[in-house]
């Protein structure tokens, strides 16, 4: 990245700093982010790429709500996380452009209550392990743990959590296939075992 592109990103960034947001070195976020939000509570590590539109949100109505993102991961654009509990991206991840994390559900099901006062349930952390892959327009909800290099299929919702190297797609979404090591099958960096003849 040139000095240019360096002096731009920096420029960017300075209302979500003066916000309270936390940058890593030669970590970046585009233009067209949220400012609306508190973003006291986000923390990107180092080398660390957020798309433009990006919605950053801890939550007013909880406290000590925090965002992390690890070094060297890379998010898509029209991102939204939005956490009054913990999300927690690990290194080297890569998240494709439209994906949600919300560690939360907006509180509808009492009838005497509109949704707009009803407010938020106390959620449950989100944790997403080194190098996974989360595919375009994907949800990753409440309670949700993926394992290291977790691949995640476009348009997916993950209700659950699942162990390392599982291939999930769907919605709701469920285990596709799992990921072989390199070392124990063929040359290939990856290689791909069908769940059913596990």
């Amino acid at each position: 990245m040139n000095i240019f592109s360096k002096t731009t990103g920096h420029l960017i960034s300075v209302p979500a700093r003066i916000k309270g947001m936390k940058f890593g070195k030669n970590s970046f976020i585009g233009p067209g982010y949220a400012l609306a939000p508190l973003l006291k509570g986000v923390e990107l590590g180092k080398n660390v790429v957020v798309g433009r539109n990006a919605w950053f949100d801890i939550s007013r109505s909880t406290k000590g709500g925090r965002i992390a993102i690890g070094n060297r991961t890379q998010i898509g654009r029209n991102a939204v996380l939005s956490a009054c509990k913990n999300i927690s991206i690990g290194k080297k991840c890569l998240l494709s452009y439209n994906v949600t994390l919300v560690d939360h559900d907006h509180d509808v099901f009492d009838p005497n209550i509109a949704p707009m006062d009803a407010g938020i349930t106390g959620g449950k952390e989100i944790f997403i392990e080194d190098e996974c892959f989360i595919g375009a327009h994907s949800f990753i909800l409440k309670g949700v743990r993926l394992g290291k290099h977790c691949v995640v299929g476009a348009n997916s919702v993950v209700t659950k959590s699942f162990p390392a190297c599982s291939v999930i797609a769907g919605s709701p979404a469920k285990l596709i296939r799992t990921l072989e090591e390199k070392e124990t099958y063929g040359k290939n960096p990856l290689n791909f075992r069908d769940n059913a003849g596990a």
